[in-house]
């Protein structure tokens, strides 16, 4: 999941995959802005058929928290 989550931020931002951590937040990434936040936001939600709250949409505050909320859908019962 972390690999897709990179690759997918990599494709909204318009940066190397390899310069994204864990620790990579707007404050890092220069083209993180609220657009792109809704832009990765919804390619999140597509790619692991997910639908994020605005609770969770503003807790996203770098790559770990974004995985951290992906975990917690993927971990509920259906």
């Amino acid at each position: 999941m972390q690999d897709n989550v990179f690759e997918i931020a990599s494709e909204i931002f318009g940066i190397d995959e390899e310069i994204i951590t864990l620790e990579t937040s707007p404050d890092t990434i220069d083209n993180w802005d609220s657009m792109n936040q809704l832009k990765l936001v919804t390619a999140i939600e597509e790619e692991f058929s997910i639908n994020l709250s605005m609770a969770e949409i503003e807790s996203i505050v770098n790559v770990k928290t974004l995985i951290n909320v992906i975990q917690d859908h993927q971990s509920r019962p259906i």
